[in-house]
């Protein structure tokens, strides 16, 4: 299925806030947990690096081995040495180097991020006159699916209407990308629950037209996230072009279902995909409440839902779903069951513009080519070639345009 026509950059709406009880119910968690929080952050403020569960240090501990051995992240739960043990009190060293070095990190992060942001696109929410009345976030979590907010597409009819829309960003060279818009297809999956508000979709395109986009896959397993450690938000807020919150986003309370993150930046866009230094995603964004009262979490509490509880949510909901959605659903999952576990593909990056040197430059090319060629660069750059070379191979149509 082509494209359908890309929007336009975000402007003013009428009024809508789908998530207002979204917020409500997490300003209420964040409130009671005030007291636990408190301390987590004085212990933080106080220089302790991580402040968690041993279980979950643990946990955390042993996924950050596998990662720095080169060892695929979303293959069997990784396992955790004995309390106590010469691993285990290795595996804490590991944790807290990695932790504490917030600012130093290799340079995969960058590259790693560039790949797992490309996943990301804004969601054009439509009323029922194919009016856009409001934007959200969404990740392709494999080559068909997208997760986002329940709230942001409460119901199967919503979704129908709505449509996600990839690349509405600047390229390196400050310029729009060009966007690309495609429908969501909840006849083909749609699977929501209120109570973790987030909701599983097919997007109407073929696999081939998503690829360029890559997947974030959903990781069933825990350890992915310790009080005290960094996350990175990538969004669209408030519709705007796509932006990141990068790494200023400490872990400071880890509910059950919930992970709470301090933040100085503006409010994110819910559905949002939260990740941690490795590039997995941790939790599903999806409120930021002004918090006056709480400077030390820069007057903005964040809440996002747990992936752990989410897929387990997910699964329970699963048990109802017609075959084919069910085996949609399941091929979340299927590599991460392999014995390789190998990541997605994701599309090479985008080279870097060349840079070129003012001055005269003259390049000979070889004898059975019939050119010469130079170069005056006054920064404008001029090539003159004298001779025919031979006509390059047109390549076939690579499939619909985009437009």
């Amino acid at each position: 299925m082509a494209d359908i026509s890309a929007g336009s950059a975000a402007r003013e709406l009428p009024e809508f806030d789908p998530g207002a009880e979204a917020r409500a119910e997490a300003a209420e968690r964040f409130d009671q947990r005030k007291d636990a929080r408190a301390d987590k952050i004085e212990r933080l403020n106080a220089g302790e690096v991580v402040v968690d569960t041993p279980e979950r240090k643990a946990k955390r501990a042993a996924r950050l081995r596998r990662y720095n051995a080169g060892q695929p992240l979303h293959g069997s739960p990784v396992a955790v040495p004995s309390p106590g043990s010469q691993a285990a009190a290795a595996d804490g060293r590991t944790l807290e180097q990695v932790i504490n070095s917030a600012d130093f990190v290799d340079i995969r992060f960058l590259e790693a991020g560039v790949a797992a942001a490309r996943a990301v696109g804004r969601v054009n929410i439509r009323n029922q006159g194919e009016r856009v009345v409001g934007y959200g976030s969404a990740s392709l979590i494999s080559n068909q699916l997208a997760l986002t907010n329940h709230h942001v597409l409460p119901t199967a009819e919503v979704a129908r209407r709505s449509a996600i829309e990839f690349n509405y960003q600047d390229g390196i060279d400050g310029q729009p990308l060009q966007p690309r818009l495609f429908r969501f297809d909840p006849d083909r999956f749609y699977l929501s629950d209120k109570d973790r508000d987030f909701a599983i979709v097919a997007v109407a395109a073929q696999a081939t037209e998503l690829a360029d986009f890559g997947f974030n896959r959903l990781i069933d397993v825990e350890g992915k996230a310790v009080v005290g450690e960094f996350v990175t938000i990538v969004q669209h807020p408030r519709g705007e072009k796509k932006q990141v919150s990068l790494r200023e986003n400490r872990v400071v309370d880890l509910l059950e279902s919930f992970l709470h993150y301090e933040t100085d930046t503006e409010p994110g866009s819910s559905g949002s995909p939260v990740f941690n230094d490795q590039w997995e995603v941790v939790a599903l964004h999806h409120a930021s409440v002004p918090a006056p009262d709480h400077a030390e979490l820069g007057s903005i509490m964040n809440e996002g839902i747990r992936v752990s509880a989410l897929v387990r949510a997910a699964r329970d909901g699963a048990g109802t779903l017609p075959a084919p959605m069910a085996a949609l659903f399941e091929g979340l999952f299927d590599d991460q069951r392999s014995a390789v576990g190998a990541p997605a593909a994701v599309p090479a990056a985008p080279a870097a513009p060349r840079l070129v040197t003012p001055g005269l430059q003259s390049l000979t090319l070889p004898e059975s080519s019939g050119m010469t060629e130079t170069r005056i660069t006054v920064p404008i750059e001029i090539i003159v070639r004298i001779g025919v070379a031979p006509s390059p191979p047109v390549a076939a149509p690579a499939g619909d345009l985009v437009v």
